[in-house]
């Protein structure tokens, strides 16, 4: 049984996760929903993000395969983004880490877009939007030993992925994020 002078001298390894489209920056970037090889209508990130897709339905993700077109900070989420970049900066080797999660298939439009903001941030990209993907991601680095997990998305499919995954670690703090 550890003391209270000992759990002080614990240090936690907190991983804080943000999504990218939608979530740090907005952009002109479609998902066009397709059935039988015909694009029957397209989708923004944020409608996207609550779609059910019909029977016969598939997606075509073009746009995230490509330089950022339009592309707008969203001012407060990338604010809390680079105050925790600062922090892991500044924490002990190993102990803080902060991830841009994209279901995009490449992530160096991000990377570009966001140096270009004076942001230099690790991006993850998944080449799926399926949520159990971002789960599977976080899940891990649970694995890897981080016990403090910090998630922000504009899905409620994701974060009800992430939210389901981290009810299997009680012993992992955490917080969840809905970005509306």
């Amino acid at each position: 049984m550890l003391s209270l002078k000992d759990m002080y001298l614990i240090e936690r390894k907190v991983l804080s996760v943000f999504d990218f489209d939608d979530t740090i920056a907005k952009s002109d970037a479609w998902i066009y929903v397709t059935k039988q090889g015909r694009t029957i209508k397209k989708l923004d990130p944020a409608q996207f993000a609550v779609y059910k897709p019909k029977p016969g339905e598939d997606f075509n993700f073009k746009d995230f395969d490509r330089k950022i077109r339009n592309p707008r900070l969203i001012k407060r989420n990338a604010d809390l983004l680079r105050k925790q970049l600062d922090k892991a900066r500044r924490a002990s080797k190993g102990s803080r880490r902060v991830t841009i999660l994209t279901a995009r298939r490449l992530g160096q439009p991000v990377t570009s877009f966001l140096k270009t903001m004076g942001i230099d941030a690790y991006v993850v990209p998944l080449g799926s939007a399926d949520p159990q993907k971002k789960a599977d991601w976080i899940e891990s680095q649970i694995k890897k030993g981080y016990d403090t997990v910090y998630f922000m998305d504009d899905s409620p499919k994701n974060i009800k992925a992430v939210d389901k995954m981290l009810a299997l670690y009680p012993s992992v703090q955490s917080i969840t994020k809905l970005i509306k």
